[in-house]
């Protein structure tokens, strides 16, 4: 007679879908079956009769937290397959129906688990798959889980990987990374990595790294070893070509450079010195592959090697880096990862270089379609992982929508175009980001590195937070949605972290422009989700839920920030002249403000020291500081203003007290990129470089040439709303060059205002614009569009007509400076939303795509 578990199993051979139930596992099986007795879930573990012994046992309970039975109480029994008869009997008479060999399906890493009322009995080909059985055992037992189950799991890929960026924010402390470890290997990531171009400090050059802020190599074995624990290889990694300008930077390593940002791959200090650094490297992390990085290496034939570059070509000077790095690495005995994208700019790079190269290929997007940064490598039939992003790159926090659906889609065209595995990457570029932030995002990589069938639907939300957090009302991914709610809004849009770095009051008698058109959206959403997580009760992982809460809070203070400063100007220009009276709750005002900055720095300051050490932490409060600092000083400014004023009866002039604030529903552009000051006569008669080959529209570290010499496009973010002021004292007869792109749907004749105090030339599309009419006179620009915003705090604006064409738009500007600075504004004549992600802009954006980085 057929027993009824196997009934069970037959039927969800012909119909999983139907016959699965949802369990609260992360990541989800792939097979589950459901029955429908009632059991009581074992707390501690036994081995069947062989094939386990006593250290095995002992280390499964070491890091599962698992005792060993005694002889009381419920007890799993665990088993490996082929150890002995019992264990092969037990495990076949569940098994009878499948088709397939489970022995060979589950592989290393998978398991079988049987929960009836007869047994709890977990088996599985390796130490590793009992491991992950327990994890899931743990899971379901915390989450109070009584049914009749058989489980059959293995993961989808075989290489599951966490990427952690340590050098261009905070460097976790070795605790922290233990916790990391801890969590990770319980949602089954098999590795974890680190982005490092400085902060590993090994005994052949010690002096690069910062000492409030690095892992020794004793430090990376002793976290080695550790992960090894828990089945985990930490993969070693070390830029070693770009990206290098903070060892560069040091007056004893700059002779290595070929740029500021690039190392030399010709001069023989550099190549001993990358090849001291890998090799210290490779013996420290025991993982078989080695991450030599090599992204981005935006001056490639830019540098001192220029010549030799022009006549070699940059395929072949880059490919013979990377064979270079390739012995080194292969010498250690390890199999070299590299970045993928320079080799996708150069195709013929992936048919110079040796063939056992693992390339991680990365895109952060939501395409319809990853081919473009697939494809190349397999049609080549070379290795390749996919490189989806959790997006918190000079964010305030995560886009978690995004990363949602660039997890879900890289992984899953990946893992159909053979992909070996997933290298989630995790860049922390900006300063502040604290880890804690990007658990959501962490739980749905690993999801989908080892089930590629799950969808990350609702039923995910679910089972994170019965994982996660053991509560199950929903209400911490609720408040995540509003957040994410947030993107779409032009002050806040893609969560970018510029309304934080602004300034909340005028600096240096200059003016600041405040655009509160989204706050009381933005306001609305962030209380939503302050309500929500009143009701979010974790049971564990109480980190993640006190960090959201921060998140929520900053972007409170901040939309109120921003709305009472704009109240106390407005308040305080139209009194000029006149009486204090009403002048004291302002400066109340104020008090309370600075004092709300104090508590969430404290707050910050213990999150981040939780998490992180000392290294960039006064980068990452210097919004704070600043904060705190203006308001204190306007606040003691206002009082000195009401004594003085008690006896002249009269308040000084806005600008004079700091409070030349402009309150505008107008979106002014804030980013650019920027080059000069160019010395001339007259405005430089090229577009873009008078090096024909560089005469283009520029990326970020493009050079401009002039009169022979270099001059780098800059990224450039104002924090004063829209005054671009970057450069200060150019003096006479200079010039400053501004791009950036335009990005609309349909063709259109768009007004234009540019404010400049000297001069100014208008091109869109590489066509010079006339002048139109000078807004400040009311007059139109272009499309009968009535212009009357004349404020003298302001550059007087002169008003153009852009001819935008459907798609992208080329913006540039050269501007002359007078003897003080080249300040200029720049808007558009419309109110329809406009967003930018950094210096590219777009009309009435489609709130469905976002900008990723």
């Amino acid at each position: 007679m057929i027993s009824r578990i196997n009934i069970f199993i037959l039927l969800l051979l012909l119909n999983t879908k139907l016959f699965s139930a949802e369990v609260p596992v992360m990541p989800y099986p792939q097979q589950v079956l459901q029955g429908t007795g009632t059991i009581k879930l074992g707390k501690s573990m036994s081995a069947n009769t062989g094939g386990i012994d006593r250290a095995m046992l002992n280390r499964l309970a070491e890091v599962t937290k698992y005792s060993i039975h005694t002889q009381t109480g419920v007890a799993v029994k665990l088993g490996l397959t082929g150890r002995t008869k019992y264990v092969d009997a037990s495990i076949k008479k569940y098994t009878a129906q499948l088709k397939a060999d489970w022995k060979t399906q589950i592989g290393k890493e998978g398991y079988v688990l049987v929960l009836n009322k007869k047994e709890q009995l977990l088996v599985a080909n390796t130490e590793t798959g009992l491991f992950y059985g327990l994890q899931t055992l743990r899971q379901l037992t915390d989450a109070g889980w009584n049914k009749e189950l058989i489980i059959v799991d293995w993961p989808s890929l075989p290489q599951r990987v966490m990427f952690d960026d340590i050098s261009r924010g905070p460097i976790s402390k070795v605790s922290y990374i233990k916790q990391q470890i801890e969590r990770m290997a319980a949602l089954k990531v098999n590795g974890l990595s680190f982005y490092i171009e400085h902060v590993i400090q090994t005994k052949a050059y010690p002096d690069f790294a910062p000492t409030d802020g690095k892992l020794t190599i004793a430090d990376i074995r002793e976290l080695d070893n550790f992960a090894a624990k828990y089945h985990m290889q930490l993969i070693g990694s070390f830029q070693s070509f770009g990206h290098f300008n903070n060892i560069l930077s040091l007056p004893q390593y700059q002779s290595m450079g070929e740029t500021s940002t690039m190392i030399s791959p010709l001069d023989p200090k550099a190549k001993h010195f990358l090849e001291s650094v890998i090799t210290e490297m490779c013996g420290a992390f025991s993982s078989p592959y080695f991450n030599v990085n090599c992204d981005e290496t935006f001056d490639l034939g830019k540098g001192k090697s220029k010549k030799y570059t022009d006549s070699v070509g940059v395929a072949k000077f880059y490919a013979d880096h990377l064979k270079f790095l390739y012995d080194v690495v292969k010498k250690n005995g390890k199999q070299l990862m590299m970045w993928g994208d320079i080799a996708l700019q150069h195709e013929e790079i992936l048919d110079m270089l040796p063939k056992d190269i693992v390339y991680m290929t990365w895109e952060y997007g939501d395409p319809k379609s990853y081919s473009k940064w697939i494809d190349p490598f397999v049609k080549r039939n070379l290795q390749f992982m996919v490189c989806p992003g959790i997006l918190n790159t000079n964010r305030l926090f995560p886009d978690l929508a995004i990363a949602k659906a660039n997890i879900n889609g890289f992984i899953n065209e990946g893992y159909k175009k053979g992909t070996i595995g997933v290298y989630t990457t995790i860049w922390d570029e900006g300063g502040d980001q604290l880890f804690s932030e990007d658990w959501y995002g962490v739980y749905m990589a690993a999801e989908k590195s080892w089930n590629v069938k799950s969808s990350l639907d609702k039923g995910f939300d679910k089972r994170y937070e019965k994982a996660a957090y053991g509560t199950e009302n929903g209400a911490y991914v609720k408040a995540i949605g509003k957040l994410m709610e947030l993107r779409d809004l032009p002050l806040t849009y893609n969560m970018t972290h510029e309304i934080w770095w602004q300034h909340i009051l005028p600096q240096n008698a200059e003016t600041l422009i405040l655009n509160n058109k989204d706050v009381p959206e933005g306001l609305r959403l962030v209380n939503e989700a302050a309500e929500l997580l009143k009701s979010a009760t974790p049971a564990k992982h109480l980190s993640d839920l006190a960090t959201l809460k921060y998140i929520v809070d900053r972007y409170k203070l901040l939309f109120e920030t921003r709305v009472q400063i704009a109240n106390i100007a407005k308040w305080y220009q139209q009194n000029e002249g006149k009486g204090i009276s009403g002048l004291e709750p302002h400066i109340a005002t104020l008090r309370i403000l600075k004092n709300r900055y104090i508590a969430m720095e404290a707050d910050f300051k213990s999150k981040w020291n939780r998490e992180n050490q000392p290294y960039t932490l006064d980068y990452a409060l210097k919004p704070y500081k600043g904060r705190i600092a203006a308001l204190a000083d306007l606040e003691r400014k206002l009082v000195m203003v009401s004594i003085a004023a008690a006896a002249t009866a009269t308040l000084p002039p806005a600008a004079e007290i700091g409070l030349n604030v402009v309150e505008s529903d107008r979106y002014y552009f804030n980013y650019w990129l920027l080059t000069g000051p160019f010395k001339s006569a007259a405005f430089p008669g090229f577009l873009y470089s008078e090096d024909e080959q560089a005469n283009r529209a520029p990326k970020p570290g493009d050079f401009a040439q002039y009169n022979s010499k270099q001059f780098r496009w800059m990224k450039y973010n104002t924090d004063n709303g829209g005054i671009i002021n970057k450069f200060k004292n150019p003096g006479n007869d200079t010039y400053v060059y501004a791009f950036c792109t335009i990005n609309t749907e349909i063709d259109r004749q768009m007004p234009a205002w540019v404010g400049n105090g000297s001069a100014v030339e208008l091109f869109c599309n590489g066509g010079k614009l006339n002048k139109s009419e000078t807004a400040g006179n009311g007059k139109t620009a272009g499309n009968g569009e009535v212009e009357n915003i004349s404020n003298a705090a302001l550059p007087t604006e002169k008003g153009y007509s852009l001819p935008l064409k459907a798609g992208t738009n080329y913006i540039l500007l050269k501007i002359k400076s007078n003897a003080v600075n080249a300040a200029f504004t720049f808007r558009l004549g419309t109110t329809e939303p406009i967003t930018n992600h950094k210096h590219k802009y777009t009309i009435n954006a489609n709130q469905d795509s976002h900008e990723a980085d």
